[in-house]
């Protein structure tokens, strides 16, 4: 994670996610995680194939049809009876998800969600943005978030910790936390208004950010333990991405997912 205009944290390992052998839609999930923790469904869907693209986006041009048999297609294949998302406004909004009905409910505009309910998957939408991954394995309660550099710079990360142990009661140490696919740090050029935004030098021209460098110093900041964060090694705008990427030029969406599966359907 270094370069020029880049945060250097040479203290977080890098993953790469690796497409699930038994998901019914294309989900690239953490190696680690669904070798250690079996009751969790997460990872970051994929672009899918040129015949069958994978869009999930609910608020573009994909006709609503398809997109819901989408998003069923995912809520069923991640052992998880509810489906929970919200249209992302790039700010600090944490929602509490607790009992609700099975199905995919749309909530109150967030970018960020959190749980500690049995059969609940959250899920945010990214084409570039990270999907930043919480979870207290103890108490098995988890937190999803949306973060683009305004997020970054709202604080979504600090209002997600915050929520969490906040329903937990639980502390930052035995909390594991990834930066799912995102734009690299090579990718990602911005302008210095968001370098000021986010706390880094100002530049005089546009120049390159890592934000996964970013998020993860500001959760080494908040006290998390170096050893559980993560950050994915894959760039939705690198070479052949298997994601979609905005500013590549695509208009469809992959989601992040995080849920604790129903009992009976954990492996």
């Amino acid at each position: 994670m270094n370069g020029a205009g880049m945060v250097a944290v040479p203290d977080v390992r890098t993953v790469l996610e690796v497409v699930a052998a038994d998901a019914e839609v294309p989900l690239h999930v953490h190696p680690e995680w669904a070798r250690d923790l079996p009751w969790l469904a997460q990872g970051t869907t994929g672009r899918g194939t040129a015949a069958d693209a994978f869009d999930l986006g609910l608020f573009g041009a994909v006709p609503a049809v398809r997109a819901m048999e989408r998003w069923r297609r995912l809520r069923d294949g991640t052992g998880c009876r509810t489906a929970v998302h919200a249209r992302q406004v790039h700010e600090d909004t944490v929602l509490r998800h607790e009992a609700l009905p099975a199905g995919v409910f749309i909530a109150d505009d967030a970018d960020g969600h959190v749980t500690g309910e049995v059969g609940m998957v959250l899920t945010v939408s990214v084409a570039d943005c990270v999907p930043v991954s919480m979870v207290d394995v103890e108490r098995r309660a988890i937190a999803l978030l949306h973060a683009g550099w305004r997020g970054t710079a709202a604080g979504i990360l600090e209002a997600g910790l915050r929520a969490l142990l906040a329903m937990t009661d639980g502390d930052t140490l035995g909390l594991r936390l990834h930066l799912g696919p995102a734009i690299c740090g090579h990718c990602y050029e911005v302008g210095p208004e968001v370098h000021g935004a986010l706390g880094l030098p100002v530049r005089e021209r546009p120049a390159p950010i890592d934000l996964r460098a970013v998020l993860a110093a500001r959760a080494l900041d908040a006290g998390l333990d170096a050893r559980h964060i993560t950050a994915s090694d894959h760039c939705t705008r690198c070479g052949d991405s298997p994601f979609f990427s905005h500013r590549g030029g695509d208009t469809g969406r992959q989601l992040a997912v995080l849920g604790v599966r129903e009992r009976r359907a954990a492996p």
